[in-house]
């Protein structure tokens, strides 16, 4: 039976990417900081620090891959972001490196901010287009993805970008329920503007088929279903699985947002927190359009179907 090691294995995408992998058969193992008070029956836990490369070392000892996703998604300050996501990304690297029996392979998951918002609705963003994040974030995972540059030659690796994740209980998108519920949806930038998305049990079975598959070794892949949604429709879709009235739809142009991006910060830095909106999200909404062409995974994993936003919003609130 071989085993899979998670960094970020506690979060929401991780612990579904756990309960994935004990079904299909692999021995888990998740990096934590601390030992979590739900932990997963028969999963392994690794407490680690990714600025100690001794326990990173021994907790990827005997691991045949290693699925890593643990990030800062929230910082005050660009160094935050490249501490966790750029930093501990090489220390990882260097301490993966360093075994004598290193995993056969590595997947990180990046995001569609590494790459950058799409030109526009009708262009959606693909592996051949230069990268060009527009924010702290985005420029720390590219960073991250360069950092795995330093592997070994026979180690193989595989980069996906996902764009937005959903599901059953993610953070994000259970805030923007919130507020549908409320029945006023300030949007960040134009409720026009288009988006991908990605359920959460697509993107786990994406993650285990670039593990077993070698057509995606040395690759990098945009990870989404293959269609387009304006945020309006996004909004309508959870206000129907709710079975809520459409919420009053409040478009924020981007010096407002940038001045409510700035005060959150602010408010942060005296509540000693870190901020779910700043100057960082704010740059992210203003862009507008954030869609990603999955044609060439599609094409080297022969993968045929998405769970449509539709169906995924109905089992995320069912």
């Amino acid at each position: 039976m071989k085993t899979a090691a998670i960094t970020g294995g506690t979060g929401f995408i991780g612990s579904a990417l756990a309960r994935a992998l004990l079904a299909n058969g692999y021995k888990v193992r998740i990096f934590t900081r601390r030992i979590p008070a739900g932990r997963l029956d028969n999963v392994e836990y690794a407490v680690v620090s990714f600025d100690d490369a001794a326990t990173l070392r021994a907790a990827a000892g005997g691991a045949d891959f290693i699925i890593h996703m643990a990030a800062v998604l929230f910082s005050r300050t660009r160094a935050g972001f490249d501490k966790a996501n750029i930093t501990g990304t090489a220390n990882l690297v260097k301490a993966v490196g360093g075994l004598s029996k290193p995993p056969s392979k590595l997947i990180y998951i990046s995001s569609l901010a590494a790459g950058g918002p799409s030109l526009s609705a009708a262009v959606p963003r693909d592996e051949s287009m230069p990268d060009a994040p527009i924010s702290g974030y985005g420029a720390s995972k590219l960073g991250g993805e360069r950092a795995l540059g330093e592997l070994p030659a026979a180690l193989r690796r595989t980069i996906l970008l996902p764009p937005i994740v959903y599901g059953k209980n993610e953070f994000a998108v259970s805030k923007i329920a919130h507020m549908v519920r409320k029945g006023l949806m300030v949007n960040s930038g134009s409720s026009c503007g288009a988006f991908n998305f990605i359920y959460v049990d697509d993107l786990t079975a994406a993650i285990i088929t670039a593990m077993e598959n070698p057509a995606t070794d040395g690759q990098t892949y945009y990870v989404c279903e293959n269609r387009a949604y304006a945020w309006r429709t996004f909004i309508e879709l959870l206000a129907g699985a709710m079975k809520v009235k459409m919420p009053l739809m409040l478009d924020l142009p981007k010096g407002p947002l940038c001045a409510i991006g700035l005060i959150y910060k602010a408010v942060s830095w005296l509540g000693g927190t870190e901020p779910i909106f700043n100057l960082d999200k704010a740059k992210e909404g203003a862009a507008g359009n954030w869609t990603a062409d999955p044609s060439k995974w599609e094409r080297a994993t022969g993968w045929k179907t998405w769970t449509a936003l539709e169906e995924g919003i109905k089992k995320t609130f069912s």
